[in-house]
């Protein structure tokens, strides 16, 4: 007999969120992703029978020569580095399954020093039970948070995209948010991977962003052909310069926007993997 380790009680008595957040926090880890000491992008993991579950984009997401920090609950806010550290190498080579970006984008860690913090243990249930309008809620570390922060909201539609189940909700996901647990209140158990927010404007913002990218296509071409300058300032320069800031403005906006809305992948091929599974001794 198949059995899955988990913390999560089995009851149907709905706890105050207030109780579940303080039963299972210490099961949310935070990721980041580090060069030269400097944070340079993050996500959002949880334990399931002693593996670390996050996004694959969130695990490919950093520079190969990065150093990865497992940040718990208990990892001093005001210490970037107070966490487990990996290289970006050690850290991909610990993984033991996955699903690509491509698919349901999960990929599952064995990492010992994890394991031995004795965290809470999730366990996986099914999206199949709940309705549109079932109350959620998640847990993370978005923006550029350094502690644990939790968001209710409901589930207000699921649909297919590529053969995906999707589960979309009204809650505030931020960046940083991705890979982190989208639980179901009643049972405690995670039913998806929060994966993404919506900012409303994503088309907008690329298209802005062709226009500058093109813009300083067009300046540079321009400015290697003749160079014009001003009392010693060349002016071409100048407008890739600026057209570069503008560039650089509409992540840090599209970053912070949020309407509300965020997207979960759901859990069900996750809780098919051999990895979280155990032959139970007679």
């Amino acid at each position: 007999m198949q059995v899955l380790h988990s913390n999560s009680p089995q009851t149907s008595v709905i706890k105050p969120i207030s109780d579940i957040v303080e039963q299972v926090k210490s099961g949310v880890v935070h990721i980041v992703h580090t060069v030269d000491g400097q944070r340079v992008g993050s996500g959002t993991g949880f334990m399931v029978n002693g593996y670390l579950v996050t996004n694959y984009h969130v695990a490919y997401q950093a520079p190969r020569n990065s150093v990865v920090v497992l940040r718990t609950y208990d990892s001093d806010p005001q210490i970037l580095l107070d966490g487990i550290q990996l290289t970006s190498q050690s850290f991909l080579k610990s993984s033991v399954t996955a699903s690509d970006d491509r698919g349901y984008d999960y990929i599952v860690f064995d990492i010992p020093l994890l394991r031995e913090k004795k965290l809470y243990n999730f366990s996986l249930g099914s999206h199949k039970l709940k309705r549109m309008g079932a109350s959620i809620l998640f847990l993370g570390y978005p923006l550029d948070h350094f502690n644990i922060v939790c968001h209710t909201g409901i589930i207000s539609s699921f649909y297919r995209h590529r053969n995906v189940d999707i589960l979309q909700i009204d809650a505030s996901v931020n960046v940083s948010n991705s890979g982190g647990p989208l639980v179901d209140p009643e049972t405690s158990e995670v039913i998806g991977i929060i994966t993404r927010k919506s900012t409303g404007l994503t088309q907008t913002f690329n298209e802005l962003r062709s226009i500058l990218q093109k813009n300083i296509e067009i300046l540079t071409q321009q400015n290697s052909q003749s160079r014009i300058t001003l009392s010693g300032f060349d002016p071409v320069q100048g407008m890739i310069a600026n057209q570069h800031q503008i560039l650089n403005l509409t992540y840090e906006i599209e970053r912070s926007a949020n309407v509300g809305i965020g997207y979960a992948f759901s859990i069900e091929p996750l809780k098919n993997e051999n990895v979280f599974y155990t032959e139970e001794q007679p």
